[in-house]
């Protein structure tokens, strides 16, 4: 029997790239998507994340969880706080693509850059990337940095411009850093083909695939 993955979204931005990565990664997967359009306007509409939205956000997960899912992966970067608070309250594994990244970069030395393309997710990524290596028992140093006009580019629909930007900003900082986060998964195309020449470059689709398949191993 193919293990079901859902995917608890708010954005096609983010559904697409998750989709076709795990499909492309893992043919012997069932994708099946849960999407709230208007939760992350909600968001932005509310100045954050409230009970409202964190209700609308478990509901839709707890859904999945109902429906079967093996795996349900929280693809929002601002919920992502929020999925092992879920996972202990559900019977299924809930599972933050961001999060699953950020402790595999957290087990590494050297300095580290984190690239968003969305302001509003850039406090958010540096709290749980800090988080993780406390855990760790690390040091949570990190640099901050936001790929300018890129998020201009994708409401646009512009997808080459988009991931160009942020391509730019990842060749920019790869003298200086030993690992470069691309913090949303929208941005994993843009991880596509690259070749640094100091840095590593980390991209939350293929965390999230290892986080999945462990679950589903043990």
């Amino acid at each position: 029997m193919m293990a079901v993955i859902a995917l608890a979204s708010v954005t096609l931005n983010a559904v697409n790239p998750m989709t076709d990565f795990l499909r492309e990664r893992d043919h012997s997967l069932k994708i099946r998507n849960y999407l709230d359009s208007y939760l992350l306007e909600k968001v932005g509409k509310e100045g954050g994340v409230n009970d409202s939205s964190v209700k609308r956000m478990f509901d839709m997960v707890a859904t999945a969880a109902d429906d079967g899912a093996d795996v349900i992966l929280i693809t929002c970067t601002i919920f992502s706080p929020y999925a092992e608070l879920f996972s202990k309250i559900l019977s299924r594994p809930v599972v933050s693509p961001d999060q699953a990244m950020l402790d595999e970069v957290a087990k590494r030395n050297g300095k580290t850059a984190i690239i968003c393309t969305f302001i509003g997710t850039v406090e958010i990524t540096r709290k749980m990337y800090q988080s993780r290596c406390r855990a760790a028992g690390v040091p949570d140093d990190v640099d901050m940095y936001v790929a300018e006009g890129a998020l201009d580019a994708l409401n646009e629909g512009d997808w080459e411009t988009f991931h160009e930007r942020i391509r730019k900003k990842v060749r920019e900082l790869d003298a200086e850093y030993d690992s470069i986060v691309l913090a949303q998964i929208s941005m994993a195309g843009a991880a596509r083909g690259m070749e640094l020449q100091h840095a590593k470059l980390f991209c939350s689709p293929e965390s999230a695939y290892q986080t999945v398949r462990g679950l589903l191993e043990a």
